[in-house]
């Protein structure tokens, strides 16, 4: 007798298309395929199929929509609150709250809900794990993301620029402290005047404000922003980077930070959020309202020996292995979903 296949429902609300492209969602599809289910795509309610032996759902706030048609149907749904939207935070600098705490009363109720009826929750971090406790998750289990080793890792090429990444749209800048990573850059020029700089990240409503500071600052030919690029660009430029920076005020992991590491990049970064339990000793850290502290940090490695930078390079490649490689994660999640689906 032929047995069925499976199927899995992946859901993050938002653009369907864009969820082939971000790394989140690429490396979970995979692993869903990898584990045998035929997988459906889904972003918004009518596009959930009622009839998914699994339903796997990214988000706390929008996986309230598939948690809807799983339980209807008495089927399991493993829920991935990856976001701030589940994090109980304010601003180190203004004080505003931020995350759960902004959110309106709907969507804080939506997140609540998913937390507290979910079958699985998974969080991709141990920092988050007090936060969606409050917020009701029961034993929620940490899964690190992961890092794709076999397109992020060194390559023997020239290392030119000092690279960031953070989309252009004020929140993200604000979040990402985009503002103090360009008000450094002059202060790193006055010892490396021919350093080169690049931003990637979509251009939203915060570019032109940006630039034009750019220009006042007299930088706006050693900072090049390059706007969106595909994810299949992004290891070519970390491997051409010298250093790669990320001061954000928080992040519930750092997946580009993570990518840095495993191309063998030196990695400036707050100590914020998750950062240091995905960098560990094995990065530089910076006060990431300071833009003296952030220059002096760039100085720093920008002044390291080939030597040295290739000593910093392999200790974050090897902490990469042995913590955020996808195979970890994969193996991880094949186990969770052999208990909620026998």
């Amino acid at each position: 007798m032929e047995t069925r296949q499976r199927t899995a429902c992946f859901f993050s609300n938002g653009n369907g298309e864009n969820l082939r492209k971000e790394q989140y969602s690429i490396q979970d599809i995979d692993i869903l395929r990898d584990l045998g289910f035929t997988v459906q795509i889904a972003a918004n309610f009518a596009q959930i199929p009622w009839n998914s032996d699994l339903y796997f759902s990214w988000w706390a706030t929008g996986s309230v929509l598939p948690l809807l048609k799983a339980r209807a149907r008495g089927r399991p749904i493993i829920v991935v609150a990856g976001g701030n939207e589940a994090m109980r935070y304010r601003d180190s600098r203004s004080g505003e709250p931020l995350g759960y705490l902004a959110s309106p009363w709907y969507k804080k109720i939506a997140a609540r809900l998913t937390l507290r009826y979910a079958t699985k929750v998974l969080v991709v971090s141990e920092f988050m794990l007090d936060d969606v406790r409050q917020l009701g998750a029961r034993d929620p289990l940490v899964i690190h993301n992961s890092v794709d080793r076999r397109r992020f890792r060194p390559a023997q090429i020239r290392r030119e620029f000092v690279t960031s990444i953070f989309n252009l749209d004020e929140s993200v800048v604000e979040l990402k402290r985009g503002d103090v990573f360009i008000k450094a850059i002059p202060l790193v020029l006055r010892e490396f005047p021919e350093q080169q700089f690049r931003v990637i990240g979509r251009k939203g409503d915060a570019f032109e404000r940006i630039h034009r500071n750019a220009v006042a600052l007299g930088i706006s030919d050693r900072l090049t922003f390059l706007g969106y690029i595909d994810n299949a660009a992004v290891p070519g430029w970390l491997q051409r980077s010298k250093a790669y920076v990320q001061i954000s005020d928080t992040e519930t992991f750092g997946v580009t930070i993570a990518e840095a590491m495993s191309c063998g990049t030196p990695v400036l970064v707050s100590r914020r959020g998750a950062i240091p339990e995905i960098v560990g000793d094995d990065g530089s850290y910076v006060d990431h309202n300071d833009e003296r502290s952030v220059a002096d940090g760039i100085v720093r490695i920008l002044r390291l020996s080939p030597v040295e930078q290739d000593r910093i390079g392999a200790q974050g490649v090897e902490r990469i292995d042995r913590l955020f490689t996808f195979e970890q994660r994969r193996d991880r999640i094949k186990k969770l979903v052999e208990e909620v689906l026998p």
